[in-house]
């Protein structure tokens, strides 16, 4: 039953928290002091608008401490059912795990056994998930000290170095296809590196679609999952006919580590296997700023905390960090952007906008047209069921995500995926986990693409052939239905090139049951006319005949010939001087003159001895 306020003091007075990490040394917070490089204190005032190098400054540097541990520490499923259990275990834990907490559902808390009792005692319902936490951390520890040479590269988890290392590889084994791309730097100076995945050179006018992963630092199963995204892309390019479709249309963009520092710091002796934010100090012992609560749209709000010390601090302003302010630019960078997944652990879990609020995003229709075939595909693969929907009204809210503002702000098709599991391993995931959770969830990356590749699917229902008599224009009509997001006004186009020149374009009216039509231009003999139709809706421009940016229709006229050859006998001879004669005198501008050579508006001596110079 529900306990009193009063009640949740006394008990908190009989049992205070003891769910803090510990140093080998001593008990202390969980900010303990570990990074061996410069950081600098976070700025007090709004920074919307802020660069990298505004937020990176020089600051002394810090020694090094034992490594954090948890001896003793359990994760519990509490039930919340009130504001005052909320407020209990928050007393208890500052170290929530699951995604979002809230009054009426469940959620996971990392907490001492003592604190078990406090539970029992307040009556508030619970079970245990993982009752031996440190030993899991421990048996991974002595597991990845173990030599890696000879394994596969997805056999286990991977450091910062062996991610970049790989990207690399990707580069030297595919240089035609992967080149590198960074996304800023951090605050303690490591770049946020990344890869483009494309058979066209950079600046093509195409869809482009963008990955990202490991926002938390924990979150490792979140590396592994766009490392695999990346290396199914690029190894794969020609043999999987899915992938080989993807690259034909579309660029991809994988950043596998968005906080370079804090996931270091989960893997450095003298660091903390369960740190989430970035490594920025903010002021004594106090480091750190949840990078998934720090962008744009809806920062500050529900779901975040502006305690320095919480788990899930938003930061000063929204884009306070490096970190956010480099993907931020990197985004805006690139308009050719039109979808995004960033991936987290754990929880099973797709949730698209809004996060910030239980109000449906204007594209609700649309998000789900592609969010649910992207679930449907992830169980396809393995059997696994996530949870899908809008974030805020599925699973609670969490202001200041970036897919908020990668949507909001960008226009993007966006979306965040907590990958496995549900809570046996939370987020220290047992490797026989990696490689069937990263092929469920590239099944949810490539249905994104093919969904949105063929959101507007276009139908030419009359086209001129490849050959047109010149001089003439000629009608195109097509059939669009969207089955992603509506027409944008304006949005079916027919746009053409004559003989390679600039590319020219038209609006195709509307002529009823979604059927457009537009005209192509007359063209002279021996012209050519690329052309091809588009239609936009608001996340992308899909094409036909393909959503290529080399595909087009080709119409052209017939080669010109020689204009003295009046009986198009392929010759001049005397036929064509009888026919000049009998055309001699003013032209008939009915007939067009074809005998007028010389364009005097009359057939007379001078069009004789220009036909006498052919024979």
């Amino acid at each position: 039953m529900n306990i009193s306020l009063l009640t949740v003091v006394v008990l908190l007075a009989v049992a205070p928290p003891s769910a803090k990490p510990q140093t080998t040394k001593s008990a202390s917070t969980s900010n303990v002091v570990v990074d061996n490089v410069a950081t600098v204190s976070a700025p007090t005032e709004g920074v919307s608008n802020v660069t990298v190098a505004d937020v990176l400054a020089a600051a002394p540097a810090v020694v090094p401490t034992d490594t954090v541990r948890f001896d003793g520490d359990v994760v519990a499923r509490v039930s919340i059912r009130s504001a005052q259990d909320l407020m209990l275990v928050n007393q208890l834990s500052d170290d929530m795990w699951s995604h979002h907490v809230g009054i009426g559902g469940d959620a996971d808390f990392r907490m001492s056994q003592a604190d078990l009792g406090t539970l029992d005692r307040a009556g508030i319902p619970y079970r245990v998930t993982i009752a031996d936490l440190q030993n899991r951390i421990d048996a991974e520890q002595t597991r990845l000290a173990q030599p890696m040479e000879g394994l596969a590269w997805f056999s286990d988890f991977k450091n910062l170095a062996a991610v970049n290392a790989r990207l690399d590889e990707m580069v030297a084994a595919f240089p035609n296809l992967v080149s590198i791309v960074n996304a800023g730097t951090s605050i303690q100076g490591r770049v946020i590196r990344g890869i483009r995945i494309s058979r066209y050179p950079a600046g093509t006018a195409l869809p482009a679609f963008i990955f990202t992963g490991t926002m938390h630092a924990r979150e490792w199963a979140s590396t592994m999952t766009t490392m695999w995204i990346a290396d199914q892309f690029v190894e794969n390019n020609t043999i999987d006919p899915r992938i080989a479709a993807a690259l034909d249309s579309a660029e991809v963009y994988i950043f596998p580590v968005q906080n370079p520092d804090g996931y270091e710091y989960t893997w450095a002796t003298g660091g903390n296997r369960l740190w989430r934010k970035n490594r920025r100090l903010i002021s004594g012992t106090t480091y750190g700023v949840d990078l998934n609560r720090n962008w744009g749209v809806g920062w500050g709000g529900s779901g975040s905390s502006g305690t320095t010390s919480s788990d899930t601090y938003r930061g000063a302003a929204a884009f306070s960090e490096p970190e956010t302010v480099g993907m931020r630019d990197f985004v805006i960078a690139h308009p050719n952007l039109v979808g995004h997944i960033d991936f987290h652990s754990y929880g099973q879990l797709w949730l698209w906008p809004w996060s910030y609020t239980t109000t449906a995003s204007p594209d609700q229709t649309a998000l789900a047209a592609v969010g649910n075939p992207m679930k449907t595909a992830i169980a396809a693969v393995n059997g696994k069921n996530y949870t899908a929907g809008p974030s805020g009204s599925t699973y609670g809210l969490t202001a200041g995500c970036i897919d908020d503002w990668t949507y909001g702000n960008q226009g993007l098709m966006s979306g965040t995926i907590e990958v496995r599991d549900t809570g046996t391993y939370g987020f220290v995931m047992p490797t026989s986990e990696i490689i069937p959770n990263a092929k469920e969830n590239f099944a949810a990356a490539i249905t994104m693409i093919e969904k949105l590749l063929a959101s507007s699917p276009i139908t030419i229902t009359l086209a001129p052939g490849s050959l047109v008599a010149d001089n003439t224009a000629s009608t195109v009509e097509v059939q669009t239905v969207p089955v992603v997001s509506t027409l944008i006004t304006n949005g079916v186009r027919l746009k053409w090139k004559l003989d390679g020149g600039t590319t020219q374009s038209a609006v195709m009216t509307s002529i009823g049951s979604n059927k457009y039509r537009a005209s192509l231009p007359a063209i002279s003999c021996g012209s050519q006319l690329s052309w091809f139709v588009e239609a936009e809706t608001k996340f992308i421009i899909t094409h036909a005949p393909l959503n290529k940016p080399t595909s087009f229709n080709i119409t052209a006229t017939n080669p010109c010939g020689n204009p003295a050859d009046l009986d198009g006998s392929g010759v001049v001879d005397n036929s064509d001087l009888s026919l000049m004669l009998l055309d001699f005198g003013p032209c008939d501008v009915v007939t067009n003159c074809p005998a007028d050579l010389d364009h005097s508006g009359e057939v007379d001596p001078g069009d004789v001895s220009l036909m006498l110079l052919e024979i």
